[in-house]
């Protein structure tokens, strides 16, 4: 067997070491060439952060928030090119879905805010003890397209009705509810007779 001299080992290492480095750099290149990054953060009418929201952009599913509301956007270099337009889909079971459109701006931070169907029940509530009907209709519109507040929805849409003496209409939608035997709806009914 043939023994291997300190030039031949020298050499070897040499080309191994330019070998191991240049492969390293076309990769690191090709990944800053080819993708970017963003930043976001999602939080609720508190101010506190929302964890475990989908972000979906352009259709597909790219991040959930972590416990904190904090998410991270990567994107290739034929994603982000030319400056394009984003489209940006969140979703959470019990919080309104958003739907919004955002330039990629590297390094950049999205702050977005989601709103919970309880928090956009207490604004309709605020704005019921104001005497802004229209405005708290609009705001129970919203709370109701989220499943789990429909029913509170559409008993505070009933309360609207009757304070506007349209009692048949408040009946109407007391009757859509399906919790009907809830004590409040009851008491509610009995004033419409």
């Amino acid at each position: 067997m043939k023994k291997l001299n300190i030039k031949q080992i020298l050499c070897l290492l040499f080309s191994a070491l330019i070998l191991a480095t240049g492969c390293s750099s076309v990769w690191s290149k090709k990944y800053k060439d080819d993708a970017g990054v963003m930043y976001g953060m999602i939080y609720d009418g508190n101010e506190e952060g929302v964890s475990g929201v989908s972000v979906k952009v352009n259709g597909w599913l790219k991040a959930v928030s972590d416990g904190q509301g904090r998410f991270i956007l990567k994107f290739l270099y034929a994603d982000i090119k030319d400056k394009k337009e984003q489209r940006i889909e969140l979703e959470k079971e019990g919080y309104e879905k958003i739907e919004d459109v955002f330039y990629y701006e590297p390094m950049s931070l999205l702050h977005i805010r989601m709103e919970s169907g309880e928090d956009i029940l207490k604004e309709a509530e605020n704005l019921i003890d104001e005497k802004e009907y229209g405005r708290a209709e609009e705001s129970i519109d919203r709370a109701i397209k989220i499943e789990e507040y429909r029913d509170e929805g559409l008993f505070l849409k009933a309360v609207i009705k009757y304070k506007e003496g349209d009692k048949k209409e408040a009946e109407k939608l007391l009757d859509l509810m399906k919790l009907k035997d809830n004590i409040y709806v009851k008491k509610l009914k009995e004033r419409l007779k």
